[in-house]
């Protein structure tokens, strides 16, 4: 019988994570050395003890898809906007197989482009973890089948067994899926990844993504991995894109540095209106995706949209963002735990206006900082979160975090699609 993977693996490991977003502008990679923790470094999970990682980022990427590529996720996804105009294939069915194989291929080249860019042989990368890309996420259970069973799922594609071929690296992927048949959502994922890596004695911290969904992990202060609060905030810049979109007639896909919304003036009424949006009053655990938050609900939007309130409607999408944000810690986290500092990460840090009315809506005693200040490039965050969690897959670790995610079970998250250098490993 082979030899499971060692909990304490006694050299550095070299991994690469990769990562498609929901904002659907490439595929970001990460190459990550992840050090053997020491024994004696331990942190509380739940009743038992948990030994953190030491991860320094190698190099980091991000590979833009080319327009056809994106047009035809974005197809899949959004079947009635498309048309299906860019193939000839007619069966939705038959798309998401060619894509899924499509996309493995992308994702391996985008894991041999980084380990070229870091100077290092493929045969001295360890392992790869994959992410692979949304195409449908459906957290809340709903009734199937005669037997009326209440299941939730979600759909990643990006076939690792592509990747793993095609590198030769044991490839670790489809994440979401082990804490989805423990009763749980399959999202946020990257909590354990924070706590293992930012957890701080002292401070109450609050980690923000803000990519095409926003979410936040936030660590209390000496807290177990049981206290973690994390969920999804609600929407984060894929509204954004899809009004520049509109605006720009397709000019642009996304608001440069915020310079357009800071040309409109925020329509309060509307802005109201949109913040009792019921995903936003939903208690925790809760995730969402594209279905709430994506092209539908932003077409919407700009349909009522007169042509001389275009920069009105972007300012006010902007500000939905940055305030869903603001009253989600208002909510469930600061009448809980104090709130000494939060750490933004993702596409949305780039846009200066979000940033900006995030400050705004937070009290002014909570500091905004980029979670470069860390010492982690913001762009290479979410991919190395998918580096640690192949990591801990391999090391039989349970990685899922069930007062987040809603799962029955602590679980170990991901398969293990042995690539060449499987042998080396176990």
């Amino acid at each position: 019988m082979p030899r499971r993977a060692s909990t304490t693996h006694n050299r550095p490991f070299k991994v690469i994570g990769l990562m498609s977003g929901t904002s659907t502008d490439g595929i970001s990679a990460c190459l990550a050395e992840i050090h053997p923790p020491s024994p004696k470094d331990s942190r509380r999970v739940g009743a038992r003890r948990a030994v953190p990682l030491h991860v320094k980022v190698l190099s980091h990427e991000t590979y833009p898809y080319e327009p056809s590529l994106r047009d035809n996720i974005l197809e899949i996804i959004h079947p009635s906007a498309g048309a299906y105009r860019n193939t000839p294939l007619q069966s939705l069915t038959e798309r998401l197989a060619w894509m899924n194989i499509l996309l493995g291929y992308r994702l391996a080249e985008a894991a041999k482009a980084i380990a070229k860019k870091a100077s290092l042989p493929l045969d001295n990368v360890d392992l790869i973890g994959s992410h692979g890309h949304t195409f449908f996420h459906c957290p809340k259970p709903r009734p199937m089948g005669s037997g009326g069973i209440n299941l939730s799922t979600t759909l990643q594609l990006g076939e690792p067994s592509v990747i793993a071929h095609e590198t030769g690296v044991t490839t670790v992927a489809d994440f979401r899926m082990a804490d989805v048949a423990a009763g749980g959502s399959g999202a946020p994922l990257v909590p354990y990844v924070d706590y293992l890596l930012f957890q701080d004695i002292d401070k109450g911290i609050a980690l923000q993504n803000i990519g095409g969904i926003a979410n936040v992990t936030f660590l209390p202060p000496s807290g177990g991995l049981d206290d973690i609060i994390a969920f999804d905030t609600g929407p984060g810049n894929m509204a954004i894109d899809r009004i520049t979109w509109h605006i720009t007639r397709g000019g642009q896909s996304f608001d440069e540095g915020g310079r357009l919304a800071q040309k409109g003036k925020i329509n309060e009424k509307l802005l109201s209106q949109l913040m009792k949006h019921p995903f936003l009053q939903k208690p925790l655990p809760k995730s969402t995706g594209r279905e709430e938050f994506g092209h539908s609900f932003a077409d919407n939007l700009y349909s009522k949209t007169g042509p001389g309130d275009e920069l009105s409607l972007l300012a006010t999408v902007t500000a939905f963002t940055a305030r869903s944000i603001a009253e989600g810690y208002k909510r469930f986290i600061m009448p809980h735990h104090p709130l000494h500092e939060v750490f933004l990460y993702g596409g949305g840090v780039r846009n200066h206006t979000l940033v900006r009315l995030l400050k705004e809506y937070l009290p002014s005693s909570v500091p905004v900082r980029s979670i470069e200040e860390l010492g982690i490039p913001t762009q290479a965050k979410e991919p190395m979160s998918f580096a640690v969690l192949a990591y801990e897959a391999l090391s039989g670790h349970p990685a899922n975090v069930p007062s987040a995610t809603g799962a029955r079970d602590r679980v170990i998250l991901g398969k293990i699609v042995p690539g060449r250098n499987w042998k080396n490993l176990i």
